[in-house]
């Protein structure tokens, strides 16, 4: 029985090493995207699209992990709501990343078009609050603290301020600047990812106070 419990903890120190790691693999798509978004080289957009499958194959392998964690050890009730509350979040980063390559590919479409009017600073601005939740919510996650992660939650609802306040902003400007539609209504899409971003970091956030304290809470 000792033996078996240690090879359980291992187990749960793996999976936890790999969920850390598609935290650190989804943040730094994302950077990327963005810097690509303020201005910088958009061959990187190329390099964030065929990087998408590393992410989706790390998902795969927690999910892997958990399953074997499942069917191996007999989990009581803590074991069990930390398997699989990673099976959740890592599904949810997979996501994110999906959205780190979809930003990608609509950059790569730009012009460029002078969007200081259109509100581009505004649109990193809704992408600096996204980083700084994924921030707050991974270490969260690392320190199991449920209060952390539910003040983090709050930051969505500054995401979605925001990001209603650029659609206005986009919609006003299109009507007096026609040339700017293409690239405006791809900001448009850009900041409605960014807003669902949100979404799923809140549902990380979710998950991990049902690590911690054992409930289920509603923070969207």
């Amino acid at each position: 029985m000792p033996g078996r419990r240690h090879a359980l903890v291992i187990k749960k120190q793996q999976i936890e090493n790999n969920l850390i790691g598609l935290f650190a693999a989804v943040m730094d798509a994302m950077d990327q995207a963005v810097s690509c978004l303020a201005g910088g080289d958009k061959a990187i957009c190329k390099t964030i699209i065929e990087h998408d499958v590393e992410i989706n194959n790390t998902r795969y392998l927690v999910e892997e992990e958990c399953l074997t964690a499942i069917a191996l050890h007999q989990l009581v009730a803590d074991d069990l709501q930390g398997v699989v509350a990673a099976t959740r979040i890592a599904g949810e980063l997979e996501r994110i990343g999906d959205y780190a390559s979809d930003i990608a590919s609509i950059i790569m479409q730009m012009t460029d078009t002078d969007l200081s009017e259109a509100g581009i600073a505004d649109l990193l601005k809704i992408s600096s609050l996204c980083a700084n939740m994924m921030d707050e919510i991974l270490a969260a996650y690392r320190e199991k603290n449920a209060e952390r992660a539910i003040t983090a939650a709050k930051i969505d609802d500054e995401i979605d301020a925001e990001h209603a306040k650029l659609i206005e902003k986009l919609f006003s400007t299109m009507q007096s600047r026609p040339d700017i539609v293409p690239d405006a209504s791809r900001m448009l899409w850009i900041s409605h990812i960014l807003e669902r971003y949100g979404d799923h970091l809140t549902n990380i956030a979710e998950q991990v106070v049902f690590i911690t304290e054992a409930r289920v809470v509603e923070l969207g």
